[in-house]
């Protein structure tokens, strides 16, 4: 092992190849973060901050009857000071600020989950692996830039983890006034984050109990809980400004509608066209199943079971404020979330975007089996199989950017448009930026029609350089135009068209395509 490897972890060395790993991929994010369009939902999300932004500075009242009030303002609040304190006013550059500080955010996050493993494990390639996973899972990695609502719930819930670890650790007050700060922070991304509240608050009258029964001081720990909790509050409270007029009715209010979200569309799931309040209990466990990397996922329901048999058989043990209580945590923070949405009968739809951020804690569980496995079977076995995850992910992201938002294991075929025909693809049309950029670059004329789902459309003119922007005009489908483009969102079939001018493929898949019509 090299020396700095071993270095004593109080050392600020001893995080070094975390922090190559952080630079190197702040860099990559830097090459490519212009590459990526914008999602179906970013303007409404950036429209709720425009208007809490306007409610904080401005006392303008808007926020309160907008349709999209329910959502978490705690990130694209901060996402619109920028914009307004650095007079961003173009769209493109805005977008493109949007999408670097999303990436940003979740890269911090994503050290933090470094961190928080070598803390657990005391092993440098095992954090480094956990890096690794984080932040190269390909749909998390292509979201993470123009998904600025679960990316960035999924970041603070990662954060929140780490500050948990250290805080039950050091047993010092300003850590649990820390934690409660950041549970409070996620929860002002998404309400969601309310299930931080009894995880920790589980932990919290674990470690009450265990002073009342050895009869020590029960006042310390009565402290850190109202530290979490005032923590809580607070943040809470002012990360998310619709509150400030009734913080408890506001509240119920946007996490009752956020368990029942009020949308009427439908899904594409194993062939079906299904309407999202009427899908199976199958839906998402289906989804994780088929997209997460199968050497990752293999691990992370490995370690979940491991972890639970080990809780059942030494309750106790593991119950204790050591080591292992953060994985039954972990286990908690993956499994309750799925409970949860379950029982609420919550709409879901767009993959299993909704629950992303249970994915930090299903990496802990797997990185759990991978460390015991490397005391139970030849290392070498272990990192190579590993390695051949790594560099099979790193191979699909490479051959399909910008498009790793549509990765799919090998759990599922490949075969000529199955994917297509069975599945949402690119259900937000983030690659029609790719598409109209084709047009105008092999387009000479001066005004282009362009049809299709006009929203889309839109999406992907605004983060166009202005001086090409004009020249395309959406229209819709069914108005004579010059072109049809389409990303099959709840049309999995062809169309009636036949001159392809323009096709994005992925795992065999098409996940855009352009039609020239002939007018």
């Amino acid at each position: 092992m090299p020396r700095f490897l071993a270095l004593p972890n109080n050392n600020p060395l001893s995080r070094l190849p975390g922090i190559l790993l952080f630079c190197a991929s702040v860099i990559m994010g830097l090459l490519c973060y212009k590459s990526y369009g914008i999602g179906w939902d970013e303007p409404i999300q950036r429209m709720a901050g425009t208007l809490t932004y306007d409610y904080v500075f401005n006392g303008d009242h808007a926020i309160k009857t907008y349709a999209e009030r329910d959502l978490g303002t705690g990130f694209e609040l901060l996402l619109v000071i920028i914009e307004r304190k650095c007079h961003i006013s173009d769209s493109r550059h805005i977008y493109l600020m949007r999408h670097l500080v999303t990436h940003l955010f979740f890269l911090v996050s994503v050290f933090c989950g470094y961190l928080l493993a070598l803390r657990l494990f005391k092993d440098q390639k095992i954090a480094c692996l956990a890096f690794v996973m984080l932040a190269f899972m390909p749909r998390l990695y292509a979201h993470s830039f123009f998904n600025s609502k679960d990316i960035p719930f999924l970041s603070a819930f990662l954060i929140a983890m780490l500050v948990s670890q250290i805080a039950f650790e050091k047993n010092k007050p300003l850590w649990y006034l820390l934690l409660g700060l950041v549970c409070g922070y996620a929860t002002s991304i998404r309400a969601m984050g309310i299930i931080l509240v009894p995880l920790m608050g589980f932990l919290l009258f674990l470690d009450l109990s265990k002073s009342i029964y050895l009869k020590e001081k029960i006042l310390p720990a009565i402290i850190n809980t109202l530290l979490f909790l005032t923590g809580f509050c607070v943040l809470l409270y002012v990360a998310w400004p619709i509150l400030w007029d009734s913080p408890i009715i506001r509240f119920k209010e946007q996490f009752a509608s956020l368990a029942h979200i009020a949308w009427n569309g439908s899904v594409l799931f194993k062939g079906e066209m299904i309407p999202a309040t009427a899908l199976p209990y199958s839906y998402l466990p289906v989804w994780i199943s088929i997209t997460v990397p199968e050497v990752w996922l293999a691990a992370g329901i490995a370690g979940f079971v491991w972890v639970s048999v080990g809780f059942v058989r030494r309750p106790l043990q593991h119950l204790a404020n050591t080591q292992e209580r953060n994985f039954i945590l972990y286990a908690g923070c993956f499994a309750l979330p799925l409970i949860v949405v379950n029982v609420l009968h919550s709409t879901n739809f767009d993959d299993w975007r909704h629950l992303y951020f249970v994915y930090p804690a299903f990496v802990m569980l797997a990185l759990f089996a991978i460390n015991r496995l490397l005391y139970s079977m030849a290392k070498i076995v272990v990192w190579s199989v590993c390695g051949l995850q790594v560099l099979f992910v790193a191979f699909f992201m490479l051959r399909n950017h910008p498009h790793q938002e549509v990765y799919f294991n090998n759990l599922v075929s490949h075969d000529k448009e199955y994917l297509r025909k069975n599945y949402d693809l690119d259900y937000w049309s983030c690659a029609n930026k790719q598409g109209l950029e084709y047009i105008l670059a092999n387009d000479t004329a001066a005004q282009i029609n362009v049809a299709g789902r006009l929203e889309t459309i839109w999406n992907a003119q605004l983060i166009i350089p202005w001086d090409k922007r004009w020249r395309i005009t959406a229209v819709k489908e069914g108005v004579p135009a010059d072109y049809f483009i389409t990303t099959f969102r709840e049309h999995p079939a062809d169309y009636p068209y036949t001159n392809i001018f323009y096709e994005v493929r992925v795992l065999n898949s098409t996940v855009l395509r352009i039609y020239k019509l002939h007018r």
